[in-house]
């Protein structure tokens, strides 16, 4: 039986939150177990306390600004995929270092089919199978 995947979602939007538990829950190869953070700092404070094999990462999250969340994100797990999510993906810019820890966009509104292609792509690119 194959691993379950630990995701974490950071996303100050309730909705989006459940949107995408359901959408990785759901289906034929729901291997996945979700945790959720509705603000960037409890977030990071789970990613400090556990490990997670994708993280996505809301662009708009009150607190702290989008660059900032994923270099501390890959202070404390560098090795982890994460996923910017927002409605607004053209028009946020990134250091150079900062794009660099992105593996994935997610762009708002998005469907079920989306989220899983995205996690599944990543996932296997990051196993090399």
């Amino acid at each position: 039986m194959p691993r379950t995947m630990k995701i974490l979602v950071i996303e100050g939007e309730e909705i989006i939150l459940k949107s995408i538990t359901k959408a990785l829950k759901s289906g034929a190869n729901a291997e996945y177990a979700v945790t959720t953070a509705n603000t960037a700092l409890d977030g990071l404070r789970l990613i400090r306390n556990s490990t997670f094999d994708a993280i996505f990462v809301d662009a708009a999250l009150a607190g702290l600004n989008s660059a900032e969340v994923l270099r501390r994100i890959k202070n404390t797990s560098p090795s982890v995929s994460v996923i910017l999510m927002s409605g607004y993906l053209s028009g946020i810019s990134f250091p150079d270092e900062a794009s660099r820890d992105v593996d994935g966009f997610l762009s708002k509104p998005f469907t079920t089919d989306e989220i899983r292609s995205l996690v599944s792509r990543i996932l296997v690119e990051r196993n090399g199978q």
